[in-house]
């Protein structure tokens, strides 16, 4: 008789739909038809450790849309991600992405599909651990601010008041109160002024989960200053205390607390005007006082004494330090010889060399030959000598056959040696204020006399000399190096190995200065005492 044509109404998917046609009124005979939608994707959700799997189970032909938004009690969703794919599909989140609104839309991709909405992680904890993480208290003015979270959440909010020194924030109710929180909406407190010190405390559940102090950012880091909570009643009774971590303490107050210690100052400063007025109603009043004038005052003395104190600590340590530095330099050592012969320089270099193994800072000319040419020898000794002796250190003096005659011909003894006279004989020059110090009884303490034990005996030094130790080497060697490096001298161990040392390094120097028996030494005949010891 006709047709009738339904393209539009709603159906489940996944379900089977029934549809029945009959007559009204109703007679025997009847149509119906039994139809079978699509499915519904199968989504499950599984945990790997930190990772969060959304696992779609559906066959490969099959196109389907997913989308995750945030669920908002007031306002339209917020789109987060969104995709077209096809077939089975494992979708990763990190575990940090949960939040509580976190939902999932699911639909195959047909005309007129119905659209499926789950909500997983409503009862996550680790979701809800997320959403306060993500929960931001932000300034709008500077009395005005609101609570920014991903998902609308139960709280409650509340002024307290922190204190420098990393003392718990103490809530400030009362006087004031608890104010109900919503996510996204501007709120208020009844403030006269702003404080960097007060902070704002969110709750939920009686659980503090958030506390920021929103005015320290344009307000300055925290101040040392006293909160004051005035309380009213009737007949203008009024009550102050000073709020500590220990509690409220009343003002005037005997107790121990800083408050009470200086509760005749704040009270002299709020009747002066020197306290700022944060809230005030008929029930009382907030104020917040500075202390760091009679911080200052007090411990003003006790600054001074502990700079003091750090003051001498540091001289201390930097002659400490000056001390170490140098004894870790060593002691300077002038060393003056007369050039003889080119074995005995030879000798000379050899034993320079093995006192600089040692901490001495040992000069010589032989290691400053252009430097002597270019200021003259009496020049360059009487620079050195100044520098060694104002350092602390010791000018030796090497006595040598030839150094024996020039020092006889000096003081009229005898007659200048042939070959004493070389171009760079600072020894010669040398003698110009040598003599005078020992003349005038200034060289002990600063000079020191050695000669080689086959080559000079001691006694052949003239007598001027030998107001100052006079050492032979290498026989002497430990007393020797414990008069050059006094007086920070070593132990007598450690002395002991230093002079072993020193003599394993001069041994060949000595081997190939004296020959074998039977074959003239350089260096003999050249003055009284040659020869002497052998």
């Amino acid at each position: 008789m006709g047709s009738v044509v339904y393209d539009c109404f709603e159906a489940a998917l996944g379900s089977e739909v029934r549809i029945w046609s009959y007559t009204q009124p109703r007679y025997e005979k009847e149509l119906n038809l039994t139809q079978q939608l699509p499915a519904l994707p199968w989504l499950n959700v599984s945990a790997d450790g930190d990772n969060v799997h959304l696992v779609l189970n559906v066959s490969e032909e099959q196109h389907f849309g997913l989308s995750l938004y945030w669920n908002q009690v007031q306002g339209p969703p917020k789109p987060r991600w969104h995709k077209n794919l096809t077939g089975p599909q494992i979708i990763t989140l990190n575990h940090t992405d949960l939040v509580p609104c976190l939902c999932i839309q699911v639909w195959p991709l047909e005309p007129d599909s119905v659209r499926t909405n789950i909500c997983p992680f409503r009862e996550d904890p680790r979701a809800h651990q997320n959403l306060w993480r993500a929960a931001r208290l932000r300034l709008l003015t500077l009395q005005s601010w609101l609570l920014d979270a991903p998902c609308s959440l139960p709280a409650e909010a509340a002024l307290c008041w922190q204190a420098p020194g990393g003392d718990p924030c103490q809530p400030l109710v009362p006087p004031l109160s608890w104010e109900n929180v919503t996510v996204d909406k501007v709120l208020e407190f009844p403030l006269l002024k702003v404080h960097p010190n007060l902070c704002v405390q969110v709750n939920s559940w009686e659980k503090l989960q958030l506390q920021e102090c929103l005015w320290a950012d344009s307000l300055g880091p925290l101040k040392d200053d006293v909160l004051l909570l005035e309380t009213r009643g009737p007949q203008d009774n009024r009550s102050l205390c000073a709020l500590e971590p220990s509690g409220c303490t009343s003002l005037p107050s005997k107790a121990s607390t800083r408050a009470a210690r200086l509760g005749e100052y704040l009270l002299q400063d709020l009747q002066s005007g020197q306290c700022l007025q944060l809230w005030d109603d008929d029930l009382g009043a907030l104020w917040a006082c500075p202390m760091d004038k009679y911080i200052h005052k007090r411990w003003a003395l006790l600054w001074l004494a502990c700079l003091l104190f750090a003051a001498a600590l540091s001289l201390i340590l930097l002659l400490k330090k000056d001390h170490a530095k140098a004894a870790a330099r060593g002691r300077a050592a002038l060393l003056l010889y007369s050039a003889d012969d080119s074995g005995f320089e030879r000798l000379v270099g050899a034993l320079a060399s093995a006192l600089c193994q040692l901490p001495l800072r040992v000069a010589v000319d032989l290691w400053s030959r252009r430097e002597m040419s270019a200021q003259g020898p009496v020049a360059w000794f009487h620079a050195q000598r100044r520098q060694t002796l104002q350092e602390g250190g010791v000018v030796v003096l090497l006595f040598s056959p030839g150094a024996v005659a020039l020092c006889s011909e000096w003081l009229q003894e005898g007659v200048s040696a042939p070959g004493a006279h070389g171009p760079h004989d600072a020894f010669r020059a040398s003698l110009s204020c040598v003599l005078p110090d020992f003349l005038q009884g200034r060289a002990p303490g600063r000079y020191v006399g050695a000669c080689f034990d086959r080559l000079l005996h001691p006694d052949s030094v003239p007598a001027l000399f030998r107001t100052v130790p006079v050492f032979s080497l290498p026989s002497q060697l430990p007393d020797f190096l414990g008069a050059l490096q006094q007086p920070r001298a070593p132990r007598p161990g450690r002395l002991q190995e230093r002079a072993e040392q020193v003599s394993r390094a001069l041994q060949p120097a000595l081997d190939s200065y004296f020959h074998p028996p039977g074959t003239p030494a350089p260096g003999r005949g050249l003055g009284p005492g040659a020869g002497d010891g052998t």
